[in-house]
């Protein structure tokens, strides 16, 4: 069995979660922090100013021109490594009232659209990513012709991974979260010629839910297979606050194929 990885929930969240088998996992534009998605894209131009110079302005401008067009195609879940974390009972689980669902981390596995990676908080590590993530682009000659097929996919290839850094990096201070994430990267091509957006590689239809006057876009991961000796989830924690009685919630989950996942309680004292 691989690592438990916990997903902080209010109870209305985790009965969908259980009845549907279905995870969501939305656009990193719409996460909670809206500073998280330019946390990294500020580390990279701070490396383009750093590297640019007169003979290679005209290449990294190019480079610039081109991610900046582009928005990221990355779509996450979020976790944590801890069970019983007070910052995540208040700030995702309705301030205590709703519950932990542990998830078995290898049934992520199994499915080669999504992978799961822990967050990075040191700054260091991440722009000593970022150096190798920019290699390929320093290494090809100044003059190429910013046109060629070669220097598109390169560029495509920086900004993938940057794109992928960026998904799962996060500033120090949120250390004491100890979060995971799940990561899909669909393919979205905007077809102009046939006046429509082609999906490949998604996990699902891209879905919309309104929320506080925006339209999210998510896509659902079905946790309705089974698979042997990988369960989906392990645990379910009770938030310190949560009112939940353990028979009716253990018929709820047997009810709905999880009989023998273990229900276990906050040892928070917060009231």
């Amino acid at each position: 069995m691989g690592k438990i990885i916990y997903h902080y929930c209010h109870v209305e969240a985790f009965r969908a979660i259980i009845q549907n088998k279905k995870l969501w996992l939305s656009s990193v534009y719409n996460l909670n922090d809206y500073k998280e998605i330019h946390w990294i894209n500020d580390k990279v131009n701070s490396k383009l100013e750093r590297v640019r110079n007169k003979d290679n302005f005209s290449k990294y401008k190019a480079f610039e021109d081109i991610f900046n067009k582009q928005l990221p195609s990355v779509y996450i879940a979020s976790f944590s490594q801890g069970s019983d974390l007070l910052s995540q009972w208040r700030a995702y689980a309705n301030d205590g009232y709703g519950v932990a669902i542990g998830f078995n981390s290898d049934y992520f596995k199994t499915n080669n659209l999504v992978h799961t990676t822990e967050v990075l908080y040191d700054e260091n590590l991440q722009e000593e990513q970022i150096d190798v993530i920019f290699k390929p682009l320093e290494n090809i000659e100044n003059d190429i012709d910013f046109q060629s097929t070669k220097f598109k996919e390169i560029c495509k290839e920086v900004i993938s991974n940057i794109n992928n850094l960026a998904a799962k990096s996060k500033n120090e201070l949120f250390e004491e979260e100890k979060e995971v994430r799940l990561i899909h990267n669909p393919i979205i091509i905007d077809d102009k010629e046939n006046e429509e957006f082609i999906f490949k590689n998604n996990l699902s239809n891209m879905m919309f839910r309104a929320v506080c006057g925006n339209l999210i876009p998510y896509f659902e991961f079905d946790f309705n297979k089974n698979i042997e000796n990988t369960p989906a989830i392990i645990e379910i924690i009770r938030g310190p606050k949560n009112r939940f009685i353990d028979k009716e919630i253990k018929i709820f989950l047997s009810n709905n194929g999880f009989y023998n996942v273990d229900i276990k309680s906050s040892k928070s004292s917060y009231r």
